[in-house]
């Protein structure tokens, strides 16, 4: 037994909220786009956990249920973003990548996801400010948007929801 894999959840280990993103932020969309963030990286977590050779064990069921569920909190937290009202200068990046987000995450094909991607590359002066932590958060956005079109890329059954 003492050779049994452990799966050890990345959130469970470090902090993941930038200090300037914590709960404490000025904004609604500031704060509800860290939970974004943080539901997203916790969504690929259980996203990896599947892709795991022993994903099959009895032990894992409900996983797939689990995943379903985090993403479809994803779509409910992007589509709060979405819908919220801008308040400050840094609101507008991340409730656009928010949108950028949540289309990725309802695509159904590859090639809608590297479209997807290719437009936030394209167009990354729209997901940019000069506030630092906001700008870091919009960094993780972008490396979770490149992590899920790398996902789709490699595993072609691989799909958000």
């Amino acid at each position: 037994m003492a050779d049994t894999c452990r799966i050890t959840r990345e959130c469970a280990l470090k902090d993941p909220w930038p200090a300037s993103v914590a709960d404490d932020s000025p904004t609604f969309i500031t704060r509800t786009f860290g939970a974004l963030t943080k539901a997203v990286d916790e969504a690929l977590e259980l996203e990896r956990d599947l892709s795991h050779s022993l994903s099959w064990d009895p032990a894992s069921t409900g996983i797939q249920e689990a995943a379903e569920a985090k993403w479809q909190d994803c779509l409910q937290l992007s589509g709060d973003i979405l819908t919220a009202q801008v308040v400050s200068a840094e609101d507008l990046p991340m409730q656009r990548m928010s949108m950028l987000l949540h289309f990725l995450i309802e695509s159904e094909s590859l090639d809608e996801a590297l479209r997807f991607q290719q437009l936030m590359h394209e167009h990354r002066d729209l997901f940019t400010t000069d506030d630092p932590g906001v700008r870091e958060a919009l960094n993780r956005a972008a490396r979770q948007v490149d992590t899920v079109v790398e996902m789709a890329v490699t595993a072609p059954e691989f799909a958000p929801v």
